[in-house]
């Protein structure tokens, strides 16, 4: 597992480039490493399958996602997942006396 302080690192002459060109056209630059956070999260979210995000849900709930990892991860997903899990016990309580089956 990698520590708080590793660096994710990316060889991307073109990209710095372009980086450099924003910030320079900028009044007080650009906050090149929270765009980079901001798109990491992005485009993590993006590669997810609803399969694994099924599966990142189920280790949240067990207590193997930090609550940190999991917004990352699931974001809007696990606030998602959280209203179909309430809609679906509110379903299941519901008050079937006379109802009939034929």
């Amino acid at each position: 597992m990698a520590a708080n302080n590793d660096k994710i690192q990316f060889r991307g002459k073109a990209e710095k480039e372009a980086t450099q060109v924003v910030d320079q056209m900028r009044l007080g630059g650009i906050n090149i490493s929270e765009l980079a956070r901001q798109g990491l999260r992005e485009k993590l979210r993006e590669a997810l399958s609803d399969e694994e995000m099924i599966t990142l849900h189920q280790r949240y709930n067990q207590g193997e996602l930090s609550d940190e990892v999991a917004e990352i991860l699931l974001d809007d997903a696990l606030e998602e997942i959280e209203r179909e899990r309430k809609t679906f016990e509110e379903a299941v309580e519901l008050d079937r006396t006379g109802v009939f089956q034929e």
